[in-house]
């Protein structure tokens, strides 16, 4: 999928303002310079807003929503990697009422490439050996068209 020059530079617009009106950054960004961290938040919410478009569900960019709602629709929490072939991670603090979709690819384009309930995801099997997260290949992955047609649309979108 592909976002329009408009809603690419509105997503930028967004990471400044919502990194702004944090008022402090956070760790990562002492590790990265700190244009780098705002592309990155903008690659993110880019990745909020296909899947948005995808379900044709409305999305505001400019909205912090942290951890505390869900990043699209009634329960989805987005997860973006640049990689084409990169893992769904997910965290401790990831709500495991709500599904997690994987978007990869970078700015204008991102692909979906499919989901997976967190409460399934935080399963030992893709627990990582190093770190507090789960990371879930893209093979075990549902389709996303397979959202619609399962038991978590009600509660995801």
């Amino acid at each position: 999928m592909k976002l329009t020059t408009n809603e690419l530079c509105l997503c930028m617009v967004a990471a400044v303002k919502i990194t702004s009106d944090k008022g402090q950054l956070p760790l990562v960004y002492h590790v990265q310079s700190f244009h780098l961290y705002l592309a990155e938040i903008a690659e993110s919410i880019g990745a909020e807003w296909v899947v948005a478009k995808y379900f044709g569900l409305p999305f505001d960019p400019f909205v912090d929503k942290g951890k505390h709602t869900a990043d699209v629709g009634k329960g989805i929490e987005v997860k973006w990697t640049k990689y084409d072939q990169g893992q769904l991670i997910v965290y401790e603090y990831d709500r495991v009422t709500d599904v997690a979709v994987l978007v990869t690819g970078e700015a204008p384009n991102y692909v979906i490439k499919g989901w997976i309930p967190i409460a399934m995801a935080q399963k030992p099997r893709y627990r990582h050996s190093k770190q507090p997260t789960w990371w879930v290949t893209q093979i075990n992955l549902q389709p996303i068209e397979n959202l619609r047609k399962s038991h978590h649309e009600q509660s995801a979108i």
